[in-house]
């Protein structure tokens, strides 16, 4: 419990970093790197990109029941850039991330939920679209049991020098419990990236398999409908974080 304590406290750090992440735009140094190492260096920073959409996949495994509705922000940030991610590496980047907005809505009688997210800064821009699906639900009788559920993502991103997309597919489980709720999880991640608007390197491409990414967190409901979490996640091997906030109606 203190090591879930210690990972909301930074959830509320990872937060008010994001503002200096933006302005310093981690990627800004990508059509440079290229043009110095070749298109040999994009598929380590493919897998990096990757890992940090698919790490705001989920802070729970309670889908919503119908009508419900969640607005918030998710934050995943990675510790430092893979040890083959050049792209990142060279250009001297530490810790890194990306924010996304996420607005989720359940859905009548099938009792699946619809996400829409997305993001916009430093001539980056990314829209996905998500659905989730519960395999098991606690209840007022059943309320110690875990809540389990399957997702899906798919997001398309659009950067100055790259544009691709992003395919996700995970399994969360948490517990519905008083103001504190443990959730942890296992995602796959599918990323393609094409390069454009550097010079003898438009239109080459990496693509990477199915990646896997793990997630252990902790979710607090310090006020009725609101919400804060933070967690450890393992991004395609490599150290990160994931934080955010919100409200569930």
């Amino acid at each position: 419990m203190k090591n879930m304590l210690k990972i909301a406290l930074f959830s509320l750090l990872a937060l008010g970093v994001f503002n200096g992440m933006a302005n310093a735009d981690p990627f800004s140094d990508f059509k440079k790197q290229v043009q110095l190492q070749g298109s040999s260096v994009l598929k380590p920073f493919v897998e990096d990109f990757g890992g940090l959409l698919g790490g705001a996949d989920f802070n729970s495994g309670r889908a919503l029941s119908f009508p419900g509705f969640d607005a918030g922000i998710a934050v995943t940030l990675q510790s430092k850039p893979d040890a083959k991610d050049l792209i990142l590496k060279n250009a001297k980047v530490k810790l890194f991330g990306l924010p996304l907005v996420q607005v989720s809505a359940a859905l009548p009688a099938i009792g699946a939920n619809v996400t829409l997210r997305g993001v916009g800064y430093s001539d980056l821009s990314i829209m996905g679209v998500g659905a989730r699906y519960p395999l098991l639900k606690s209840g007022t009788l059943t309320k110690f049991i875990p809540d389990v559920s399957v997702s899906a993502f798919y997001d398309t991103i659009s950067y100055k020098y790259f544009k691709g997309s992003h395919i996700s597919v995970d399994v969360s489980a948490s517990l519905n419990i008083p103001i504190i709720k443990p959730f942890a999880g296992i995602g796959l991640d599918r990323t393609n990236l094409e390069i454009k608007g550097v010079t003898g390197f438009n239109g080459v491409s990496a693509k990477t398999s199915f990646l896997p990414r793990y997630t252990l967190g902790v979710k607090f409901s310090p006020l009725p409908l609101l919400y804060v979490y933070g967690a450890y996640c393992s991004l395609h091997g490599n150290t990160g974080y994931q934080a955010g906030l919100g409200a569930r109606f």
